[in-house]
C-alpha cells in the first residue's frame, strides 16, 4: 500500500536528523531527574486538581508531565517517547512541511492535557489526590503512530521491530495492572484518555487514516 511505502521511506531517513521529541525527552529526563532530589519543585509541578481548582494553576495541566514518581516510571515513558516521537514527528513533517514538529508539539500537549480532565473533575475537591508523570502525552504520541502502522513493524530504538498494535496492547494491560494495584501517584488513568486524545488529533490533521488504519488490518485477511 502507498502509504506503507512511504512510512518506510521515514523510517529509513528520520534516525539522523534533529526533532522537537529529542528535545522533550532530553528536557523531561532532565526536570525528573533535578525533582528526584527536589521535593519543593517536584511538589509545585505535580498535577493536583484540588490546588489547580483552588489557587488556579492551570500550568499543573501541562508541569506534571515534567516529573516523575521514580526512575523506573521515568525510564518506561521516555523509551516510549523515545521510540515512537521522532518517527511520528517525521510523519508529521512529511505531511506539513517545516510545521510538521509544531503539529507534533501540538499532539503531545494537547494528549497530556486531554488525559488529566476526567481525573480534574473527579478529584478537584480531593486534597489527597495527586499525579505525576507524562502518561498522557506518551499515550497520545504511542496510539497516533500505531494508527497510522497497526502492523508496523514500529522500530523501538530503530533497531528492535514490533507490531504496533501488539506493542499497544501490551502498554494498555501494563497501565491496568498498574491502575489496579494504585500502590503510587503515577497517573495510570492518563494512558487511556490520552491515547483516545492522540488518535482522535491525528484524525483531524488527516481524516483519511481511519481508511488506512481498517485497509491495513483487512489486509490480515487477505
Amino acid at each position: 500500500m502507498k502509504e506503507v511505502v512511504v512510512f518506510e521511506r521515514i523510517k529509513a531517513t528520520f534516525a539522523s536528523n534533529e526533532y522537537q521529541s529529542s528535545f522533550i525527552s532530553q528536557h523531561i529526563g532532565i526536570v525528573s531527574y533535578i525533582c528526584f532530589g527536589n521535593r519543593e519543585m517536584f511538589h509545585k509541578l505535580l498535577f493536583s486538581p484540588y490546588t489547580i481548582n483552588r489557587e488556579k494553576q492551570w500550568y499543573r495541566f501541562l508541569s506534571s508531565a515534567w516529573v516523575h514518581a521514580d526512575m523506573t516510571h521515568l525510564f518506561f515513558n521516555l523509551f516510549v517517547l523515545y521510540s515512537f516521537g521522532n518517527f511520528l514527528e517525521a510523519v508529521f513533517q512529511n505531511w506539513f512541511g517545516t510545521t510538521g514538529s509544531l503539529f507534533y508539539l501540538f499532539l503531545f500537549s494537547a494528549s497530556t492535557l486531554i488525559a488529566h480532565l476526567p481525573s480534574y473533575y473527579k478529584h478537584k475537591d480531593n486534597f489527597n489526590y495527586s499525579a505525576v508523570g507524562s502518561s498522557g502525552g506518551v499515550s497520545g504520541v504511542l496510539f497516533a503512530t500505531i494508527l497510522l502502522q497497526p502492523l508496523g513493524p514500529l522500530y523501538l530504538f530503530a533497531i528492535i521491530p514490533i507490531p504496533g498494535i501488539v506493542f499497544g496492547v501490551l502498554y494498555l494491560v501494563y497501565s491496568k495492572y498498574m491502575a489496579i494495584k494504585g500502590l503510587d501517584n503515577i497517573g495510570q488513568g492518563a494512558h487511556i484518555w490520552g491515547s483516545l486524545g492522540g488518535m482522535a488529533i491525528l484524525i483531524i490533521f488527516q481524516p483519511q487514516v481511519v481508511v488506512q488504519f481498517l485497509e491495513q488490518l483487512a489486509s490480515i485477511f487477505i
